[in-house]
């Protein structure tokens, strides 16, 4: 027990470290900057929900409220997103907070309660107008996507695809590290991409010191800002928190064991009347004696007929496989459906209001039907 709060007080704290080295950076080169330099944002999400099937649950998230600020001068640019931890509010049935309830994953944003009351977001320094090369360094969203990386403000719907969420967590694929990406010089955009990533988030939680996480990305984008497209794919592995580290009579035993991911994602956008979003992820997971592999794949389609509505639809299949191997056992498990339908009114270029509904079919604990009433706001 004490090793684990240990273990958990020395990430907390390499955390800070980091998060700090970034501001003061930061700072050294706002002394010197203008007005014109300097970009700041207020940003709310607030969802009303109900939950009606095995669990029937209603209440009230203030899910965001963040500050989030961008910098850049000359070669150097600067991001930071101050966050609040979510608050959740149920009326009905059970406290969504209980370890009993059916539906913690879904209201939850997989956040510590040690972090306290804020928590930073993408938080990093990076290099800008240098040839062909970018180097970044702080809290930083891995590169498996743009549906990963998407702010609420930005996505088409109240969360991310069912496959991000059951794979990362509700705040994707987020965690400190260093990405260094080169684009050659060609007609079109291509990124390569390498990031090396702490490893403590889900669904990682490595223990080691050095037990990091690798991801490498190729990207290609075309297009103008009328009508655009781009594809990517992507590899990411790391020791997952089942890996041991023993020392007995001075000889060290070691248990590698790997979560590794890939998949990729293709999009177009006819801005700003319709788009589409295709995104496939796979996951190997190793542990002692279990070994499983799944798959999901998951399409958005958004049409905006008019300024002030846009409809969304997203059906998604998680399962395309889904395999666990124990003890020479192979089973296959039931694959989980999802189907979300979202109406967006925007009677203001900084609002939105957002009606939802989505229905999860195929696996028992899941809700059946969710229904979402959500309010965001961007002011800058």
């Amino acid at each position: 027990m004490k090793k684990d709060l240990f273990l958990k007080y020395d990430i907390m704290r390499k955390k800070l470290h980091l998060i700090l080295s970034l501001l003061f950076l930061t700072f050294i080169n706002l002394s010197e900057a203008s007005a014109q330099d300097l970009r700041l944002s207020l940003l709310g999400n607030t969802i009303f929900y109900s939950f009606i099937g095995k669990s029937n649950i209603t209440g009230f998230s203030i899910r965001n409220l963040m500050i989030s600020g961008e910098f850049g001068r000359e070669f150097f640019y600067a991001k930071g997103e101050i966050d609040i931890n979510p608050y959740n509010i149920s009326f009905f049935t059970e406290k969504i907070e209980s370890d009993t309830s059916a539906v913690p994953e879904f209201l939850n944003s997989q956040i510590p309660q040690d972090q306290g009351i804020v928590r930073f977001r993408e938080t990093f320094v990076s290099t800008r107008g240098l040839p062909l090369i970018r180097i970044t360094l702080g809290r930083i969203f891995g590169k498996i996507g743009e549906s990963n990386s998407d702010s609420f403000w930005v996505r088409n719907f109240v969360e991310r695809p069912f496959t991000i969420r059951k794979f990362f967590g509700y705040d994707g694929f987020l965690d400190e590290g260093l990405e260094f990406s080169f684009s050659p010089p060609l007609p079109w955009t291509l990124e390569i991409a390498g990031q090396i990533l702490d490893g403590s988030e889900k669904p990682w939680n490595s223990k080691g010191a050095l037990d990091l996480v690798g991801v490498i990305a190729i990207r290609n984008l075309f297009g103008d800002d009328r009508t655009n497209g781009g594809f990517g794919i992507f590899w990411a592995a790391g020791k997952n928190d089942s890996s041991q580290r023993l020392s007995l009579k001075g000889t060290s035993v070691v248990s590698d064991n790997n979560s590794e991911f890939f998949g990729g994602d293709a999009f177009f956008n006819f801005n700003p009347f319709f788009s589409v979003r295709l995104g496939y992820i796979i996951q190997r997971a190793s542990k002692p004696t279990i070994l499983d592999i799944e798959g999901g794949l998951f399409t958005e389609f958004s049409v905006r007929p008019v300024d002030f509505f846009k409809a969304n639809i997203r059906p998604e299949i998680f399962g395309i496989p889904r395999i666990r191997e124990e003890g020479g056992i192979i089973n296959n498990l039931p694959q989980i459906f999802e189907l979300s339908i979202a109406a967006d009114f925007i009677p203001l270029y900084f609002t939105k209001i957002r009606i939802q509904w989505t229905g999860n079919f195929g696996e028992k604990r899941l809700p059946q039907n969710i229904f979402y009433l959500q309010g965001i706001f961007n002011i800058d």
